[in-house]
């Protein structure tokens, strides 16, 4: 029996430019030169985004395949062009395997990137690959949005009505069953009549996101937006970002939240309460709109068969960041979210 192929740097670069070949937009000049050339639409502006993912702060490698690691390194850039209502063109990826990695988990990782690209019509054209500590995978996208046309953090007004896309807590609820292997982490009890197919569910939300492409550049294009971000920290830490870009405040009804059916399955209201807000990684898009566009908002929302659910108002600058219950009690948004650096 012939030895399977160990992986190289050459290797996998070879393998990773097969993959990127039939993929669109074709760059002038792609892998395989010093530098990539790019043909970008005429009379735009250029978007830039990097993220970075790393074994054992980001995810760990046990619990995710090769090609489910691929597709999320994209998948979580391609959610910030969103935010911005840009359209997603080409992307460069560095990657830092440990040499005990095998050839074909590398292998997933290009399968799962180039799937993604393609679903996106994003240009896979260069990068980098190195020996690493720890498997990481950074990938930098680029986008094109019409000029003067980016949506921006930073401009919601008062009166501005609140919205969010699709559902929310199901990553962080997934994310939950992982930490505990299957069971639920610290401080979580699963409810008995969650199945397996719940929890399979749960975990594929937070291992596979899908980011709101469509919905982005709709709202870009159309203007409908005023400010928007997307949700990849949770709710408890990136509305205040979008708040304080804009130097306003946000009142949030708790009985508004899109909060996923998953979460709620698995642990109950309460507890999904608290993934919906403080979870993270659900790359939602959070955005405003001026309350005579709701009509609007609704109709693209039906366009796109995608739920976009109104979850409050932007408040004077004054006012601070609350939540309202259904008794009408006023709490401060609870801290919450992923922070890098916090013990």
């Amino acid at each position: 029996m012939a030895r399977p192929l160990a992986l190289t740097e050459q290797t996998f670069i070879d393998f990773i430019a097969r993959c990127a070949r039939p993929l669109r937009p074709k760059p002038a000049v792609g892998i395989g030169d010093d530098a990539a050339v790019l043909n970008l639409p005429p009379r735009s502006q250029t978007l830039v985004t990097t993220d970075l993912l790393t074994d054992g702060v980001h995810f760990r490698a046990a619990w995710t395949t090769g090609a489910l690691l691929g597709r999320k390194a994209l998948a979580v850039n391609l959610s910030d062009i969103a935010a911005m209502g840009g359209q997603p063109h080409s992307c460069v990826v560095a990657l830092g395997f440990p040499r005990s990695t095998t050839l074909a988990y590398a292998r997933g990782v290009a399968r799962g990137l180039a799937d993604m690209a393609r679903s996106h019509g994003v240009a896979l054209v260069g990068g980098d690959t190195c020996a690493a500590r720890a498997l990481f995978v950074n990938v930098t996208l680029i986008g094109s949005v019409e000029k003067g046309r980016a949506v921006t953090r930073s401009g919601a007004r008062p009166g501005d009505h609140l919205y969010v896309t699709g559902t929310i807590g199901a990553s962080a609820a997934g994310l939950s069953l992982l930490a505990g292997r299957g069971r639920p982490g610290p401080g979580m009890v699963i409810r008995p009549t969650a199945s397996q197919s719940l929890r399979r569910r749960a975990i594929r939300a937070h291992l596979d996101p899908h980011p709101r492409c469509a919905a982005g550049r709709a709202l870009g294009l159309t203007g409908l937006a005023t400010s928007m971000i997307d949700l990849s920290d949770g709710l408890a830490q990136d509305l205040p970002r979008l708040c304080a870009a804009s130097s306003v405040g946000a009142v949030v009804s708790q009985s508004a939240l899109p909060i996923d059916r998953l979460a709620t399955a698995l642990f109950g209201p309460g507890k999904a309460l608290q993934l919906a807000l403080c979870g993270g990684e659900d790359y939602e898009l959070l955005f405003t709109a001026r309350p005579a566009c709701e009509p609007m908002v609704m109709a693209l929302s039906r366009r796109l068969s995608l739920p976009i659910r109104r979850i409050g108002q932007i408040l004077p600058r004054r006012a601070a960041i609350r939540t309202v219950d259904t008794k009408g009690r006023y709490r401060s948004l609870p801290a919450g979210g992923f922070e890098h650096f916090r013990r």
